[in-house]
């Protein structure tokens, strides 16, 4: 006989099902047109399975998120633990930003709804808030790995270094939206390497 499902594993078994359907219901109908009760009927169980792990659609989305960010974050540090030019980098690190080809466009908007439902919602805020702590600390540490590399003196501490690129990249992000072709692949890294990069007391070459 079939070993009995626990509970344990019928709650987790539910959550993947609520993460697939909310991936397919909050990217074809945005963050405002999903409902959670669209995400239930999606995953096959009922609004109360969803309000049993997750108390909002925004919820669903920052784990969705959480979790394309783990693996964008573990792929991306295999390409700069390689032997490329910084301007390869820096591109690797925009493009990982946007994000993958084809599906970028879609999950760089809905970040940009997150982001306006937190400016209303103090907790959501509150989550939100961690998870880009979470992200600069991931882009400080790249930054100190390229300091180290090409033995530059940065002009600001790498921490406020990663506020300063991060707050352009995600400027970049909405031009980018709006108008794809006035922002080429390698626009941030160039900026990077012609102007901030610059001005450390041992610049690198551009190679």
């Amino acid at each position: 006989m079939p070993k009995p499902v626990s509970r344990k594993e019928a709650t987790a078994r539910n959550r993947e099902k609520l993460l697939d359907a909310a991936a397919k219901v909050i990217g074809k109908s945005g963050l405002v047109g999903a409902s959670l009760q669209d995400i239930a009927t999606a995953a096959g169980l009922t609004k109360g399975a969803v309000y049993s792990q997750f108390e909002s659609k925004e919820e669903l989305l920052i784990e969705l998120l959480d979790r394309r960010f783990e693996i964008g974050h573990a792929q991306l540090l295999e390409v700069l633990s390689g032997d490329t030019p910084m301007m390869e980098r820096l591109t690797e690190l925009d493009t990982w930003h946007r994000g993958e080809k084809g599906s970028g466009r879609l999950w760089a908007t809905l970040e940009l709804e997150l982001s306006i439902a937190a400016a209303r919602q103090p907790k959501l805020r509150r989550k939100l808030r961690d998870r880009q702590r979470r992200s600069r600390k991931f882009l400080t540490e790249m930054i100190d790995k390229l300091a180290e590399e090409h033995n530059l003196t940065l002009p600001l501490p790498a921490d406020e270094f990663a506020v300063i690129l991060s707050a352009l990249s995600d400027g970049l992000l909405v031009h980018w939206l709006n108008d794809a072709k006035a922002v080429p692949d390698n626009l941030f890294a160039r900026f990077v390497i012609s102007t901030v990069l610059a001005a450390s007391t041992n610049p690198p070459s551009k190679s």
